[in-house]
């Protein structure tokens, strides 16, 4: 690999090459993120016109939606605790059935 990157540096020629091929990648994935953006606000935009639009409140709407989020986080922290210790349970009686 080094001297894959020392050829490349030291012809002009294939570090252009090298430069354009690399800019057309972070451009590409740029590109891809503004339109991941994008797409996310409107679909919360057309979640929000919904919810107006069927008589809810929509600060209600968002803060029960937050709460739900702020719950489901919480219990998967839960399950990731028990896993942990369920793991190194695991662990601990491996380690004894091999003595």
């Amino acid at each position: 690999m080094p001297q894959l990157i020392d050829q490349i540096l030291a012809n002009p020629l294939y570090t252009i090459i090298a430069v354009v091929i690399l800019a057309v990648l972070v451009f590409a994935i740029i590109k891809k993120i503004i339109k991941l953006i994008i797409t996310i606000l409107i679909l919360i935009a057309a979640y929000l016109a919904y919810v107006n639009y069927a008589g809810d409140d929509v600060q209600q709407t968002i803060d029960k939606t937050i709460q739900t989020g702020t719950e489901t986080a919480k219990e998967a922290k839960k399950k990731v605790e028990e896993n942990k210790q369920v793991q190194e349970a695991k662990k601990k009686i491996e380690k004894e059935l091999k003595k």
